[in-house]
């Protein structure tokens, strides 16, 4: 059987669009991007991407914390004029733990 004339031209120019679609040439040129498309975008998630943690503090340190965050439960006990609670809070002052 033999296909008539016009729709050998048609199957012809149907067969050659998806090639030519494959073909995206130096629109997704990676040498070519330059600003937010080009490393920019990279950059900026480099920076702000990751989670901010504070640093570890030794076990002194989170000692010393935790003794200030009760400084009013021993003012309470021996009472403010209690020198070990005026030294506990003038510690802690100057440490900035409060």
């Amino acid at each position: 059987m033999r296909l008539p004339r016009p729709l050998l031209i048609l199957a012809a120019a149907c067969g050659s669009v998806p090639a030519a679609a494959q073909d995206v040439g130096p629109a997704l040129d990676p040498g070519a991007m330059t600003g937010w498309a080009g490393g920019a975008a990279a950059q900026y998630r480099l920076r702000h991407g990751g989670t901010r943690r504070t640093p570890p503090m030794s076990a002194k340190e989170a000692s010393a914390r935790a003794k200030c965050a009760r400084r009013y439960t021993v003012a309470s006990n021996l009472g403010m004029k209690h020198p070990t609670t005026q030294r506990l809070f003038k510690l802690c002052r100057a440490a900035r733990y409060y």
